[in-house]
Protein backbone atom coordinates (compact mmCIF):
# COMPACT_ATOMS: atom_id res chain seq x y z
CA UNK A 1 0.00 0.00 0.00
CA UNK A 2 1.31 3.52 -0.61
CA UNK A 3 1.91 6.06 1.99
CA UNK A 4 -1.09 8.42 0.36
CA UNK A 5 -3.10 5.59 0.13
CA UNK A 6 -2.30 4.53 3.95
CA UNK A 7 -2.51 7.72 5.13
CA UNK A 8 -6.34 8.06 3.27
CA UNK A 9 -6.86 5.26 5.40
CA UNK A 10 -5.29 6.45 8.70
CA UNK A 11 -7.73 9.52 8.15
CA UNK A 12 -10.95 7.84 7.27
CA UNK A 13 -10.67 5.62 10.49
CA UNK A 14 -10.21 8.69 12.07
CA UNK A 15 -13.22 10.32 10.99
CA UNK A 16 -15.03 7.62 11.80
CA UNK A 17 -14.16 7.56 15.34
CA UNK A 18 -15.12 11.06 15.20
CA UNK A 19 -18.20 10.70 13.70
CA UNK A 20 -19.43 7.37 16.34
CA UNK A 21 -17.81 9.84 19.20
CA UNK A 22 -19.99 12.61 18.07
CA UNK A 23 -23.16 10.11 18.43
CA UNK A 24 -22.32 8.99 21.54
CA UNK A 25 -22.31 12.65 22.76
CA UNK A 26 -25.73 12.71 21.13
CA UNK A 27 -26.74 9.87 23.56
CA UNK A 28 -25.49 11.70 26.46
CA UNK A 29 -27.28 14.77 25.91
CA UNK A 30 -30.35 12.62 24.88
CA UNK A 31 -30.18 10.98 28.35
CA UNK A 32 -30.15 14.72 29.94
CA UNK A 33 -32.61 16.43 27.40
CA UNK A 34 -34.71 13.41 29.23
CA UNK A 35 -34.23 14.28 32.74
CA UNK A 36 -34.77 18.11 31.86
CA UNK A 37 -38.33 16.63 30.46
CA UNK A 38 -38.83 15.07 33.62
CA UNK A 39 -38.48 18.07 35.57
CA UNK A 40 -40.66 20.55 33.82
CA UNK A 41 -42.84 17.72 33.28
CA UNK A 42 -43.04 17.90 37.48
CA UNK A 43 -43.38 21.61 37.74
CA UNK A 44 -45.42 22.31 34.47
CA UNK A 45 -42.83 24.09 32.54
CA UNK A 46 -43.11 24.12 28.91
CA UNK A 47 -40.91 21.81 26.57
CA UNK A 48 -39.97 25.48 24.76
CA UNK A 49 -37.92 27.79 25.96
CA UNK A 50 -37.05 30.51 23.34
CA UNK A 51 -34.92 31.78 25.84
CA UNK A 52 -32.50 29.01 26.46
CA UNK A 53 -32.68 28.35 22.85
CA UNK A 54 -31.50 31.76 21.52
CA UNK A 55 -28.44 32.03 24.15
CA UNK A 56 -27.66 28.57 23.47
CA UNK A 57 -27.35 29.53 19.48
CA UNK A 58 -25.52 32.65 20.52
CA UNK A 59 -23.01 30.53 21.94
CA UNK A 60 -22.94 28.06 19.00
CA UNK A 61 -22.55 30.17 16.38
CA UNK A 62 -19.53 31.68 18.39
CA UNK A 63 -18.22 28.34 18.92
CA UNK A 64 -18.36 27.58 15.15
CA UNK A 65 -17.09 30.81 14.40
CA UNK A 66 -13.89 29.97 16.88
CA UNK A 67 -13.68 26.98 15.16
CA UNK A 68 -13.82 27.72 11.35
CA UNK A 69 -17.46 26.31 10.34
CA UNK A 70 -19.73 27.20 8.07
CA UNK A 71 -22.33 28.78 10.15
CA UNK A 72 -25.17 27.46 7.97
CA UNK A 73 -23.56 24.30 8.83
CA UNK A 74 -23.82 25.08 12.20
CA UNK A 75 -27.25 26.43 12.39
CA UNK A 76 -28.55 23.34 10.24
CA UNK A 77 -27.44 21.31 13.26
CA UNK A 78 -28.29 22.84 16.17
CA UNK A 79 -32.18 22.92 14.85
CA UNK A 80 -31.70 18.92 14.39
CA UNK A 81 -30.62 18.57 18.25
CA UNK A 82 -33.11 21.57 19.25
CA UNK A 83 -35.97 19.46 17.78
CA UNK A 84 -34.77 16.09 19.23
CA UNK A 85 -34.35 17.52 22.34
CA UNK A 86 -37.88 18.76 22.36
CA UNK A 87 -39.31 15.31 20.79
CA UNK A 88 -37.50 13.96 23.52
CA UNK A 89 -38.66 16.21 26.39
CA UNK A 90 -42.19 15.63 24.85
CA UNK A 91 -41.88 12.20 25.58
CA UNK A 92 -41.00 12.39 28.84
CA UNK A 93 -43.53 14.63 29.83
CA UNK A 94 -45.94 12.16 28.86
CA UNK A 95 -44.09 9.81 31.02
CA UNK A 96 -44.60 11.92 34.25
Amino acid sequence: MSEKAKNLNDLRKRVEAVTLEIFSLCGERAKMVRKIGGIKALRGIPVENMEVEQKLKAKVLEHCKEHGLDEDFCLTLLHVLLEESKRVQREAVKMH
